[in-house]
């Protein structure tokens, strides 16, 4: 089955037949955990910094400061436990005249602190520059590819 994950959301599969996927990261982050033992693979497609001031219970992973949490308590609920998992980051591209308020940078730093403070240590980074990623994830081997393109910046003229 394919799982495609649309910005604030998530999937946790351990079919191993199953392809998780989202799209375009930006100045979004993809959060990916694997379990190998267990065959277990969790994905999140992260789009702000912080929850503050806005509803998250019922997307807890739109926000960097929630998401590797409500992530992790889904993996666990599956049997994972939190020193089996190998955990990646993709996408936050640097700040561009896209990214005026460096959401991208925010939400890198955000979710690097919230994994400290859960005791995790991300394997796998492919985040920061101007490229926007799409994330496939193959939930039997863990193996996540990565499709780069190019941020097109305005070149219009006046």
């Amino acid at each position: 089955m394919e799982h495609v994950i649309g910005i604030g959301g998530f999937a946790v599969s351990q079919a191993p037949a199953d392809v998780v996927k989202t799209f375009a990261l930006s100045t979004c982050v993809g959060l990916v955990y694997y379990c190998i033992p267990k065959h277990v693979l969790g994905m999140a497609h992260i789009q702000l910094p912080n929850s503050r001031n806005m509803r998250a219970e019922d997307e807890p992973s739109r926000f960097a400061d929630l998401a590797p949490r409500h992530l992790l308590d889904q993996m666990i609920k599956l049997g994972v436990s939190r020193n089996q998992l190998l955990v990646s980051l993709y996408g936050g591209i640097d700040g561009t005249e896209m990214d005026v308020f460096r959401i991208g940078e925010k939400n890198i730093a955000t979710v690097k602190a919230t994994l400290k403070s859960l005791g995790l240590v991300y394997s796998d980074v492919d985040t920061g520059g101007h490229d926007s990623r799409t994330l496939v994830a193959y939930v039997a081997s863990g193996i996540v590819e990565v499709i780069k393109r190019p941020m097109r910046q305005n070149t219009m003229t006046r």
